[in-house]
Order: structure tokens, then C-alpha cells, then sequence
């Protein structure tokens, strides 16, 4: 493990977890699921929450394909067609590149947590999923990556 990931079993989130679960039963005895593996209609409750990503020049861009409802409202603004590196991640800038390459890199999901603090001054953590999609079962060519929020309670 690097950077400042958590082991599947401290996820708290059961949207991350059926996530994981998800991605898990496509993959089969494969190291990866295909992008082809996933089909929205059954995945209802996870499609508010969900960042496909493109992966482009062996992992050197990472092209934001489709966003979910939710995170664009919570980040408001819809990152459609850009690029990760060109988005204001603030002061974890460093630590959400690095979080979105390791999948890239590992081939395999990563899990981490967030503070946030949206426009209208609520705390939220963010607990995230990442997980590396391959054609061919070699080269990952995709990422899906599910976000949860949770407000935190000011003193």
C-alpha cells in the first residue's frame, strides 16, 4: 500500500462495498473487468456516484469520460471531457493524482478518504473507491472510481 489508502475492510461505506462487490463478481477469475463488463441498468444506486475515466498514453493523461449526478453537485461543476491534471484538487491536488494512477500502475482497487469542504462551508469526508478496468486483462485502459459523502457534524 502508498500513498494514504485504507485495506477494504476499513471502507464504511455500502456503497463502496457493493461497489467492490460489483466489480469483483465481473472480473471473475481475471485479474480485471472490462469496461464491456458493465451494464448501468444494474447498477442503479451506484450511477450518481460514479467518475469513468479513459486512460490515455500508458496511464500519462486520464481523460474524465462520464460523472455522476451527485458528484457534480456536491463539487459543483461537471469535469466531463477534462483532463484529472487540469482540475483544482486545492492542497490534495498531489495525493488525488497519485490515488487515481496507483489502480494504473497496481492493477488492482484502491480505497481512500478526503475532507471536503463544500461552497456553502459543510464538512464532508469522502470515501473513495478506484478500480482498474483492461480489455485485456493486461493494460488498463479505464478507471471507474465511485465516491460517497458524508456531511460531518460542526462542533
Amino acid at each position: 500500500m502508498s500513498v494514504d489508502e485504507k485495506q477494504f475492510e476499513r471502507v464504511r461505506s455500502p456503497l463502496l462495498r457493493e461497489a467492490f462487490k460489483l466489480w469483483n463478481s465481473k472480473r471473475g477469475n481475471r485479474r480485471m473487468a472490462k469496461r464491456a463488463d458493465f451494464d448501468p441498468l444494474e447498477m442503479p444506486r451506484l450511477l450518481s456516484s460514479i467518475i469513468l475515466i479513459d486512460v490515455e498514453n500508458d496511464g500519462a493523461r486520464l481523460r474524465i469520460r462520464l460523472v455522476g449526478t451527485k458528484i457534480v453537485d456536491m463539487y459543483g461543476s461537471d469535469y466531463t471531457g477534462k483532463y484529472l491534471d487540469e482540475i483544482d484538487f486545492g492542497d490534495v491536488r498531489n495525493k488525488v493524482l497519485k490515488e487515481y494512477h496507483l489502480p494504473i500502475s497496481e492493477k488492482r482497487p484502491v480505497f481512500s478518504d478526503h475532507d471536503f469542504r463544500k461552497l456553502n462551508d459543510y464538512h464532508h469526508t469522502i470515501e473513495r473507491a478506484i478500480f482498474p478496468l483492461s480489455d485485456d486483462d493486461n493494460t488498463v485502459n479505464k478507471l471507474i472510481a465511485f465516491l460517497d459523502f458524508e456531511r460531518v457534524q460542526e462542533p
